[in-house]
């Protein structure tokens, strides 16, 4: 059988032999190489190709590609929403358990006047102090936490 035309295309025989499956290897892999990059023998095939009837599934596939979308989603949604609890809990397990942020003399009583925090500069003084060592505190553990997870980079161990 004669694949190519004097001009360079396939021929009718080729084409239709290729939508009949009909060829050997090499057969087929000269004509898939000419079909890439001549757009005229490509609309011919395609044209062949069209009376003959199109493969239908024996199943659908697009319940479970719903299911999958529909799961996904939701493990997309229940992330988010836990990754905001989570935080929320966080800052509020900071706020709430910080006592040492609060003077020992306010500890001590339960209200303190509006009016005598207001004139006392001593409270804030003592309230920016208590912030600052706490602060300090957290950046100290921070920075110590990343020298021993540098140190064993460098060293090729692993961290945990």
């Amino acid at each position: 059988m004669k694949l190519f035309r004097d001009d360079g295309h396939l021929t009718d025989e080729a084409l239709t032999a290729l939508a009949g499956e009909s060829l050997d290897d090499l057969s087929r892999l000269e004509i898939a190489e000419h079909l890439a990059f001549c757009d005229l023998c490509l609309q011919r095939y395609t044209l062949a190709l069209e009376p003959q009837p199109l493969l239908t599934p024996d199943h659908s596939c697009r319940e479970s590609l719903m299911r999958r979308i529909r799961e996904r989603t939701l493990h997309l949604i229940t992330s988010r929403y836990a990754t905001a609890a989570a935080a929320v809990v966080l800052a509020l397990t900071v706020v709430w358990g910080s006592g040492a942020l609060i003077p020992p003399e306010i500890r001590a009583h339960d209200e303190v006047p509006a009016a005598q925090t207001a004139s006392d500069p001593s409270w804030a003084q003592r309230w920016s102090e208590a912030l600052d060592q706490v602060v300090s505190g957290w950046n100290t553990w921070l920075s110590g936490r990343g020298a021993r997870q540098s140190n064993l980079t460098q060293q090729g161990g692993q961290h945990s």
